[in-house]
């Protein structure tokens, strides 16, 4: 009865769930991933009187999303950074460029857990304010007010550094 009851939550919600998805990751691949975990969770935690199932879904599916935005987080300085781009051809501006793109990167995971959420969501992943307000449960405006406040933080830090 309950694989019965799933059934007919997949067919009736997939489609909303997968978008929702995309909105959050752009990315089709790992929306298809996130979809199918939402749907899976829901398979091990679904009981028959869960209220408000297809908002239940929304939740699982950005707490998935989430938790694999944390874990990437977590990856090494050294590993696949993000470098800035360079139209210089040579090395040594291409070796500073990472440097200071590294020095940036290590800065922003320095911040309060808030403002770096906002500040890899936005650019690190590409992600509208308006993205980034549905990820996380807030308004359009208490993002831009987080970005607001985190890229004043990162910049009074990288001051003391001496890096801009």
């Amino acid at each position: 009865m309950l694989n019965d009851r799933l059934e007919q939550l997949y067919s009736k919600y997939y489609r909303q769930v997968y978008l929702y998805a995309l909105s959050l990751c752009r990315s089709r691949h790992q929306a298809d991933d996130l979809t199918s975990e939402t749907f899976f969770k829901a398979l091990l935690s679904l009981q028959e009187s869960t209220p408000y199932i297809k908002y239940w879904l929304f939740r699982v599916c950005k707490n998935l999303y989430l938790d694999s935005m944390r874990k990437k987080q977590k990856v090494s300085l050294t590993d696949d950074f993000p470098t800035l781009a360079t139209t210089e051809a040579n090395p040594l501006d291409r070796l500073i460029d990472n440097e200071q793109s590294k020095n940036l990167y290590a800065q922003v995971l320095q911040l309060r857990p808030s403002y770096r959420e906002v500040i890899i969501l936005f650019y690190y992943c590409d992600l509208t304010v308006k993205e980034i307000a549905a990820a996380l449960g807030a308004t359009e405006g208490a993002v831009k007010v987080l970005l607001f406040r985190a890229r004043k933080k990162l910049k009074s830090a990288l001051e003391e550094k001496n890096e801009i």
